[in-house]
């Protein structure tokens, strides 16, 4: 009977009314979503002067640069301005301008055995500047590997700010979204984790701090005519009563792609005025790690543990260019731990999730533009595999020998509905990766089953895509539901036991380093070098069966450029070094 009374403080200390509004003003990375890599350079260098003189103008001006990239990128420059570099170590020692833990905002699930390398700077930064992050900050992506949580925990990294971009996923479950949680591997590691699923820009288009952008970017919300107090007070309201399980503390980001310093240097008086005002709780300003260290001293104990798998979601592009992904992937396993850091920036920037060859965002950049980035982007690949082994800057995939088909292959039969894989072409879809009326796509192919595999074979060109926003697909009929299939990357051990973060399994899958299929009559293992996205498709016209489903290229030849109109380019533009045949090898092993 002592138990309810226990039950019900625990409770109350769950549900500790929010104090305190941590709001983080700084800019997304995006390292040639908006310009070229070498533009977005220039522009976040003269942002980080704004925000260095902002502060010496202003005490109560804060600023948080997410992405050690930034930092780098302008130490460079300053490196013979002994007074600009003074300056900026006297901010950060201060916490007046302050940064995030990770390199980059990356495709992690693409890289996961790689994740060391998104904190291979810290220890020059921590020499650099006096402090050394503890908050890594991962914005846009919406999900990220288990394998992360191992990757902070053995740089030190604590906590993990999520700004999730949710436009082409579904939204979290309640029990991750805006809450503290801590999230641990299988090898008990944890980091504590907040996820925000309005993103990064959530102050302004959902909180309404600042009202200015505010009304500006969300006048279906915000009345564009309704005073500062009136708008901070709507959002701010409504957001604290939508918390499930606040912890009392809240925290929010102020930004947007690799804007500038104008909203931010509004916000220490809206702070003011909010604060003076009393309406609710203090909102506070500054880096992420206040807001993580109140939280861990006041309720860290009692805080959920969550296991399990998370994902990727946005790597898929990473199918615009198979083969280079391919070569860096193998140059990555060659990298020596001890390889100087200016090669390990090269590979960590080459995650980074907008570091992909291709047309480009609709109506974002010039065609100009579009085709120097993919140059820009191209050379940084060369660059960092070169400096592993030269000899990959040409490589492709092996084919590798087909295996003899011989002896009575009864397993294999068992799992397969039908021997004889196939491909197909048509416009691009999210798992499933092409549209169901897609068509199949010809090419020269070979099968092969013996007692315990089954190998496909194709020759792919390029050239045979269509000119639209077309996506390849390999699939291979399986003798099983498609609500019985389970699939998994194979080095994550949650994922492979059915533990996922979310609760249920993402619509595709990741897996780089294979996949794990169960629910079929015998559990397999799926290979492919130049296939990273799986997914299950139902059969038509079979309900008890299904096609396991691999991303092979995504083509998006067709550009709308800032400039012009709708525009074909053509593969040497937008996929410069990669190659217009490639072949695909996979290999499906019986598990037991």
């Amino acid at each position: 009977m002592r138990t309810l009374p226990f039950l019900l403080l625990a409770l109350c200390a769950a549900a500790e009314d929010v104090a305190t509004i941590h709001v983080v003003p700084g800019s997304h990375l995006d390292i040639g979503f908006t310009g070229t890599p070498e533009e977005v350079r220039a522009k976040r260098i003269r942002v980080l002067d704004e925000a260095i003189a902002a502060a010496q103008a202003d005490p109560e001006f804060r600023w948080f640069e997410e992405s050690g990239w930034t930092l780098a990128a302008w130490r460079e420059a300053k490196k013979d301005d002994a007074k600009a570099l003074d300056s900026l170590r006297t901010l950060m020692k201060d916490g007046r301008i302050s940064a995030g833990a990770a390199w980059c905002n990356p495709h992690a699930a693409m890289f996961a055995d790689r994740l060391d390398l998104l904190f291979f700077h810290l220890d020059a930064f921590e020499r650099d500047w006096g402090v050394r992050p503890v908050t890594a900050v991962l914005n846009d992506v919406p999900m990220f590997p288990q394998a992360l949580v191992d990757a902070c925990a053995a740089a030190s990294v604590k906590y993990l700010l999520v700004g999730a971009n949710t436009a082409f996923s579904p939204p979290l479950p309640p029990e991750l979204e805006r809450t503290p949680f801590w999230w641990e591997s299988p090898s008990g590691k944890r980091v504590l984790v907040w996820v925000d699923d309005d993103s990064y820009t959530a102050a302004y288009t959902a909180w309404g701090f600042d009202p200015d952008c505010a009304r500006f970017f969300a006048p279906k919300t915000f009345d564009p005519k309704g005073s500062a107090l009136e708008t901070m007070e709507k959002g701010i309201t409504a957001k604290l009563q939508s918390l499930a399980s606040p912890r009392g503390a809240a925290i929010v980001q102020h930004a947007f792609d690799n804007w500038d310093t104008g909203g931010a240097k509004k916000l220490p008086g809206f702070a003011r005025q909010w604060n003076e005002a009393k309406k609710g709780p203090r909102i506070a300003l500054g880096g992420p790690e206040a807001f993580f260290r109140d939280v861990e001293k006041r309720c860290g104990a009692n805080l959920p543990v969550k296991r399990g798998e998370w994902g990727g979601a946005w790597d898929a592009i990473r199918a615009s260019n198979p083969v280079w992904t391919w070569r860096l992937r193998k140059a990555l396993k060659k990298l020596p731990a001890d390889a100087p850091e200016g090669t390990k920036a090269l590979f960590a920037t080459a995650m980074e999730h907008s570091q992909g060859l291709g047309p480009g965002w609709p109506g974002m950049l010039t065609e100009k533009q579009v085709t120097e980035h993919n140059a820009q982007v191209a050379a940084l690949f060369r660059r960092a595999v070169e400096a592993v082994d030269p000899k990959l800057l040409e490589a492709v995939p092996e084919r590798g020998e087909m295996p003899t088909c011989e002896g009575e292959p009864v397993k294999v039969k068992a799992v397969l509905a039908n021997p004889k894989a196939r491909l197909r072409a048509g416009q691009a879809w999210l798992g499933p990766f092409v549209v169901a009326t897609a068509p199949e796509f010809p090419a020269e192919s070979y099968y092969c089953m013996n007692l315990a595999s089954y190998t496909f074979f194709a020759r792919i060109d390029r050239a045979g895509l269509g000119a639209g926003s077309e996506a390849l697909v390999v699939e291979i009929p399986l003798r099983a539901a498609a609500k019985d299939v389970r699939l998994a990357p194979l080095d994550s051990p949650d994922a492979v036991e059915g533990r996922w973060l979310r609760g249920e399994p993402p619509s595709f899958v990741v897996a780089p380093r294979g996949l794990s299929v169960q629910g079929t009559a015998h559990p397999l293992r799926v290979f492919a070098d130049i296939v990273f996205s799986w997914c299950v498709v139902p059969d038509p016209d079979d309900a008890k069966a299904c096609r396991l489903q691999g991303l092979v290229i995504r083509q998006g030849r067709q550009c709308e450029f800032k400039d012009s109109g709708p525009k074909v380019l053509g593969h040497e533009e937008l996929f410069p070094g990669e190659p217009q045949q490639a072949d695909l090898y996979v290999l499906v092993e019986i598990a037991d």
